[in-house]
């Protein structure tokens, strides 16, 4: 029977130097992600992984979601976490690390060590040095002219596209509601920039002003290594929030879904408390032997917050607390489903 409880990390980072760092110094590209389990990376929204890149320096370790493009070196100097490295550990703290299980020339094996957390919560990465991806990419489009940007293959920005669009916005927006997406076209040959929009979600008079920025923003583009192409075309999308005292706007690269935007935090903070309080309750129900009521429980927390697996497996103890099999093999079921190694151990043990 399988209880599992949320775990809270407190990282306290250190602020040491590296040791030997060569055989790992550079940025990679995540490939492929799956649990240190086995299990595939259960995500309750729509988002991917692959693609991010891990940047690591003799002194700092970072990432860059897939959806950014955004220049290496800088993002290492402002947001890189301090590490040590020992024996085969980048310690990021003293409470979490990345175990290099695997090293050759050109991959990079790592898998998270979180104190107290089962590998059933814990990742592994598959990583290649970005100049083998880019070489691939070369040769793979070296007799075309014009191409499609992707998170493994693109120019990137001299500063964050985030903060360019911020300083304009200082000077020519005016925050309201609006979500849009489009194509970019970077034209290297001509020094050009053109953008086409596809859909908005309201016929704002911003979306002009945000397109001419669009259109001017060919001298913020780092296009090292794209000389020699005719166009290059990136899929965006973008949104202006104004809600209360919060006002700001994203772009988000390589995606044309608009959508994407209500889910990239993942669960609402508002929504995980709720579920942690349903979750709470569940337990205080199953200690007192409300077996029925505790399922209940759980399954309002999943519903909450599907992101809470846990509530899921505890759903499923419950029913089989009671001799409900086949509530608990739906439950199980579900969990397998997902990708997930133990819960398509506990279905195959205990329903075929």
């Amino acid at each position: 029977m399988k209880y599992i409880l949320f775990l809270f990390s407190l990282l306290v980072f250190y602020n040491s130097s590296a040791q030997n760092s060569t055989n790992i110094v550079g940025t990679w590209i995540n490939y492929k992600t799956e649990m240190k389990d086995g299990s595939d990376v259960y995500k309750a929204f729509l988002t991917d992984s692959t693609g991010t890149k891990y940047i690591i320096t003799p002194n700092k370790f970072t990432w860059v979601n897939a959806l950014d493009v955004i220049d290496d070196k800088k993002v290492a100097d402002a947001f890189g976490f301090n590490y040590n490295l020992v024996n085969n550990e980048i310690q990021t703290s003293q409470y979490s690390a990345y175990i290099i299980e695997k090293t050759t020339k050109d991959s990079l094996t790592l898998s998270q060590k979180l104190s107290d957390t089962p590998d059933e919560k814990l990742t592994r990465l598959y990583l290649l040095r970005e100049e083998i991806v880019i070489a691939n990419f070369k040769e793979k489009f070296k007799d075309k002219s014009n191409i499609v940007a992707s998170t493994k293959f693109t120019p990137k920005t001299k500063k964050t596209f985030l903060k360019l669009l911020g300083e304009d916005f200082k000077k020519n927006g005016t925050y309201n509601n609006l979500r849009f997406n489009g194509k970019l076209f970077i034209y290297p040959k001509e020094k050009k920039v053109e953008t086409t929009i596809l859909y908005a979600t309201n016929n704002d008079s911003q979306i002009k002003k945000i397109k001419k920025f669009l259109d001017e923003s060919f001298e913020d583009w780092d296009l090292t290594g794209f000389e020699n192409f005719d166009s290059i075309e990136l899929p965006f999308i973008y949104e202006v929030k104004k809600k209360e005292l919060i006002r700001g706007n994203d772009i988000r690269f390589f995606v044309n879904d608009v959508s994407i935007f209500d889910h990239l935090g993942g669960t609402t903070i508002d929504n995980k408390q709720k579920s942690l309080n349903y979750f709470k309750k569940a337990v205080e129900s199953f200690q007192q032997k409300k077996f029925l009521k505790a399922a209940e429980l759980f399954g309002k927390s999943f519903e909450i917050n599907p992101e809470n697996l846990d509530a899921l497996y505890n759903k499923a103890a419950c029913f089989s607390e009671i001799g409900d099999k086949e509530n608990a093999c739906k439950t199980w079921k579900q969990i397998s489903d997902f990708g997930q190694v133990s819960g398509k151990e506990l279905y195959l043990n205990n329903c075929k």
